[in-house]
């Protein structure tokens, strides 16, 4: 099983700032972008997540960068500097400094759900597994067939332990709130028909949650 760093690239203040935050992830401070470079020669242990302080380090080669197929964010006092760095860039955020702590750590969250999605044929949610290739939702020995916009809604669901409202799953997947409730019926029916559950989707004060165990 692959874990998460966080690499911190031109701040190392801020990289002391994550390690009092305790988080789940490892942690690593680079200086430059060459050191990123370096990284990514050596045989692939974990699955990486770059925070670049565009202010502090040399000017990023944005040809380089664009080969880099993990999690990437942005971080500058000057909105000008971002704009610059946005085009064509996978897998990427950018946030104009300074920036509330717990705000990025749910946006770290859900790019790396993002990650799986994009570049893993299997996502685990909770005790079950969704196979992107067969399009097939498993538990045990037991599995249905997803449609496309089945698999992003539990993918959009489970990037979001707070809870999401009908107006953002329907925006998030790309839907009106109508069309959203039709395919959410259809897919409740199918894991309680096959699983025998009712909750792995459920809704709390408005919000809608990805049962996750």
């Amino acid at each position: 099983m692959q874990n998460y760093s966080i690499v911190t690239v031109g701040s190392p203040i801020f990289f002391e700032c994550l390690k009092e935050q305790k988080i789940e992830y490892n942690l690593q401070n680079l200086s430059s972008f060459k050191q990123v470079k370096e990284i990514l020669k050596s045989p692939l242990i974990d699955i990486y997540i770059f925070l670049f302080f565009v202010d502090n380090i040399e000017k990023l080669n944005v040809k380089e960068l664009k080969k880099i197929r993990y999690p990437k964010f942005f971080f500058s006092k000057s909105n000008d500097q971002l704009k610059l760095l946005k085009k064509n860039n996978v897998m990427s955020n950018f946030f104009q400094l300074p920036i509330n702590y717990p705000d990025m750590e749910k946006i770290i969250k859900l790019s790396i759900m993002k990650y799986k999605f994009l570049f893993q044929s299997q996502i685990k949610i909770g005790s079950y597994v969704i196979d992107k290739n067969t399009k097939l939702l498993i538990k045990s020995n037991k599995n249905i067939k997803l449609t496309e916009k089945e698999i992003e809604i539990l993918f959009f669901l489970s990037g979001r332990e707070d809870g999401s409202s009908k107006k953002e799953v329907s925006q998030g997947v790309n839907i009106d709130a109508h069309t959203y409730e039709t395919h959410l019926y259809r897919l409740r029916q199918k894991i309680h028909k096959k699983f025998n559950d009712k909750h792995l989707i459920y809704l709390e004060n408005s919000k809608y949650y990805l049962k996750n165990e």
